[in-house]
C-alpha cells in the first residue's frame, strides 16, 4: 500500500474519530484507554444506547493505530525526502 493511500485512510479514521468525540465530548485516546482497561464495562450491554457507538470508536481506534503502525513501517522503507520527491507539484 502507497503512503499516500494510508495518510487518506489515516485522515477517514481521524474524520469518523473526531465525530465521535465531538458527540461524547472525550478525546479518542482517553475513551481507548479506558476501553482496554476495561473500565467500560458499564456499557457492555448490547441494550444499553451508547453500546454500538463505542464498539464502533474502539474499532476505529483499533485501525487507526493499526494503520499508523503501517505508516511507520512504510515510512521507514521509502524515507520522508523520497517520499516527498516522487509526490507531483502542484501547478
Amino acid at each position: 500500500m502507497e503512503l499516500k493511500e494510508l495518510v487518506r485512510e489515516i485522515h477517514w479514521i481521524e474524520w469518523q474519530l473526531r465525530s465521535l468525540e465531538d458527540r461524547y465530548g472525550v478525546r479518542s485516546e482517553d475513551f481507548f484507554k479506558a476501553m482496554e482497561a476495561g473500565e467500560l464495562a458499564d456499557f457492555d450491554d448490547i441494550d444499553d444506547p451508547h453500546f454500538r457507538d463505542f464498539l464502533e470508536w474502539h474499532g476505529l481506534c483499533k485501525a487507526w493505530h493499526w494503520r499508523q503502525k503501517v505508516y511507520d513501517t512504510a515510512l521507514q522503507r521509502r524515507s520522508l525526502i523520497e517520499q516527498l520527491r516522487a509526490a507531483p507539484v502542484a501547478a
